[in-house]
């Protein structure tokens, strides 16, 4: 088990990196190159807290769960959790560590067995690790289910016998079967209907309330962000281009990009469809990254200094970061 201090961050990821290399050109005749993923990305999640990670699909989002989890190596930097740097672990001490972090996936049904009921979905963790005896087990598989607000008659039903928000209910009783001290939770509701999704962020609310739960929240929706986070970071091209607690960044939020991503919110109230930033031309691909800052290519307020130089993550209010060479500090 892993031992730590209540003042110890629930999770840091420091200067992660994942590249994926190849070779250019016909045969490889071009040179090496490289598919920057995720490019030094840093951050802290505080125990009990909600850290959302946010940007448009390919951004490295997803990658950065994998990386966090160790389902793939990273190409520089680490991930403490705990306290604990998981790159320095073996595959026993790691296999012990992961019972502090666990997964709620984007997809409940593909995520969950077929061929297992849903009691053993649930409880499978527990068979993995060892934990208790059948009785014991069963007791505990129990209590998931009125955790998350299923029947226990539901027991002996197949993932095909629920509905989308039931299964992503299951994904997350198994998900706490192991009391974990970090759910990674990527896009878990962007498969369910609008009103199943408001039913899962208040169980993801009261769960954390209770238990005292570290989420990393990955989302593109930021409707769904507003709700249930307490710090948001906005990812660009493999890295963090703002970070800004919940409020403050939906209030404020000050990189071109983020403020381009909260403008193409819809809205109902006239006040706020007007729109003061809009995307323009397509993603840089990670393979050919431009010079200097990564959003300029978009950017309306580009410069050559934006050209030349990368802007580095500054303070401009507290606990407000922003990588822009043209954010004043508050």
């Amino acid at each position: 088990m892993m031992m730590s201090d209540l003042h110890t961050p629930a999770l840091e990821v420091r200067d992660l990196a994942k590249h994926y290399p190849f070779r250019r050109g016909w045969f490889g005749r071009g040179g090496q190159g490289a598919v920057h993923a995720v490019d030094g990305v840093s951050f802290t999640l505080p125990r009990g807290e909600t850290l959302a990670l946010v940007g448009e699909s390919g951004c490295g989002k997803s990658t950065i769960a994998k990386l966090i989890l160790r389902l793939i190596e990273p190409t520089a930097g680490s991930v403490l959790l705990e306290g604990t740097d998981l790159a320095g672990l073996d595959d026993t001490a790691l296999r012990q560590a992961r019972q502090r972090i666990q997964m709620v996936f984007q997809d409940p049904f593909a995520s969950l067995n077929p061929r297992l009921n849903a009691a053993a979905i649930v409880g499978e963790p527990l068979v993995n690790y060892g934990i208790g005896d059948t009785a014991a087990r069963a007791a505990q598989v129990d209590a998931l289910f009125d955790r998350v607000g299923l029947a226990r008659y539901q027991r002996d039903r197949y993932p095909h016998q629920f509905s989308g928000g039931q299964r992503q209910r299951l994904g997350i009783a198994r998900a706490l079967a192991l009391n974990p001290a970090v759910v990674v939770a990527d896009e878990p509701v962007s498969a369910l209907d609008v009103s199943v999704q408001a039913q899962i962020l208040n169980l993801m609310a009261d769960l954390q309330r209770e238990l005292g739960l570290s989420y990393l929240f990955i989302s593109h929706d930021l409707g769904v962000v507003e709700y249930i986070s307490t710090t948001v970071a906005v990812m660009y091209l493999g890295a963090i281009v703002e970070v800004a607690p919940r409020q403050r960044f939906f209030s404020a939020a000050a990189h071109p990009y983020a403020r381009a991503l909260l403008d193409a919110v819809p809205s109902p109230d006239p006040a706020r469809r007007r729109r003061r930033i809009l995307l323009q031309g397509e993603v840089p691909s990670a393979s050919a990254l431009p010079s200097g800052c990564r959003f300029r290519t978009r950017c309306p307020q580009a410069t050559k200094l934006c050209a030349d130089v990368v802007p580095g993550l500054r303070e401009i209010a507290p606990q407000h970061h922003v990588a822009c060479h043209h954010v004043e500090i508050a």
